[in-house]
């Protein structure tokens, strides 16, 4: 009798565990690199117009120094989302052998009348063309990374081989310091921190993000497809949100507000991120579309001049747009 109360106790106990756990939002760890190009530590401050946010789902960003760090934290189950690029996407599936997924657009580089991130040189300095940087040292967030994959793809293109230079790992934060302290010949700068530095008239661009791979979906969001599969409702408001708040940060009106949350998240001063969330940044689809052709465009690339060993076809199975999809729907009516 005591052993079928107990047994008894234990169900109950167990279905309660159960039906509670499933009333609790869903965890989504996101990764992000630099902000506020990648909106993921901002996006979601303005709970006003986010409906599930702490009902069904939780956003929660995670900083790494680039995409690459972020293959080993989606595998072992520490991260959600991953904000990739087309490289780390490869490396990810091909060698980490995650099932993944492009689900969202988090910054497309080089769209017409947007920014572009440009390599920067000291104008006066010993590099006068590419080819001078044999034997310098370049900066890079992360080797792997968005950034990095595409500077190799202008390099290798122009004969510069891994080899021929030095590779800093650096935050894009401190990457004009160290530029003006002589410690990096060549860096990616990003636009927040372009106000100031480039009125100098101390620096000028060797070249361009654009110029390197074309316009670009130059970081996306992917996610793992068994976890789409386990939390597919609670994602699909989570992409409901997602969207509103992305439109609302890209509505002129909201300009002013928009930057005062950056600001304040992010502790720069308002007047370094005006150009934020305008043509003078990067451009950010309304809709969370990525251009799934301009990542295969630059896997392809890098493929070519061997920055990769093998590629993967995206379309059909590394891609899952129904989630963006669903959500809009639901915004639209």
């Amino acid at each position: 009798m005591r052993a079928r109360i107990l047994c008894a106790a234990i169900a109950a106990f167990a279905i309660t565990a159960a039906a509670a756990q499933a009333d609790e939002p869903v965890h989504i760890r996101i990764g992000w690199a630099q902000a506020p190009g990648h909106m993921a530590p901002i996006l979601y401050q303005n709970k006003a117009i986010l409906h599930h946010f702490g009902k069904s789902y939780v956003a929660d960003p995670i900083r790494f120094q680039g995409s690459t760090p972020q293959i080993q934290a989606i595998a072992s189950g520490e991260l959600e989302v991953a904000a990739f690029g087309a490289t780390a996407m490869v490396a990810a599936v091909a060698n980490a052998h995650v099932d993944m997924r492009i689900v969202a657009d988090v910054i497309q580089d080089g769209r017409d009348g947007y920014w572009t991130a440009p390599f920067v040189v000291v104008k006066d300095g010993p590099v006068k063309t590419v080819q001078d940087l044999k034997g310098r040292r370049v900066a890079t967030n992360a080797i792997g990374s968005a950034a990095d994959a595409a500077m190799r793809i202008y390099l290798h293109g122009h004969g510069i081989e891994d080899r021929d230079f030095t590779t800093v790992e650096a935050n894009f934060a401190n990457m004009p310091a160290m530029m003006a302290d002589g410690k990096i010949d060549m860096f990616n700068l990003q636009p927040q921190f372009a106000r100031g530095f480039m009125d100098t008239g101390k620096y000028r661009i060797l070249f361009t993000t654009k110029d390197a791979i074309g316009p670009s979906q130059i970081v996306f969001w992917a996610m793992r497809a068994d976890f789409i599969a386990k939390h597919r409702a609670a994602l699909v408001d989570f992409f409901e949100d997602h969207i509103r708040a992305m439109r609302w940060f890209l509505d002129p009106k909201n300009h002013d507000e928009a930057v005062k949350i950056a600001s304040s998240v992010l502790k720069i001063p308002a007047e370094s991120l005006e150009y934020a969330f305008t043509k003078g940044d990067y451009y950010r689809s309304p809709d969370a579309r990525p251009e799934v052709q301009l990542v295969q465009n630059d896997i392809r690339d890098a493929l070519k001049l061997g920055l990769i060993k093998e590629g993967i076809e995206l379309a059909p199975k590394y891609v899952d747009l129904s989630l963006i999809t669903e959500a809009e729907k639901r915004i639209a009516h």
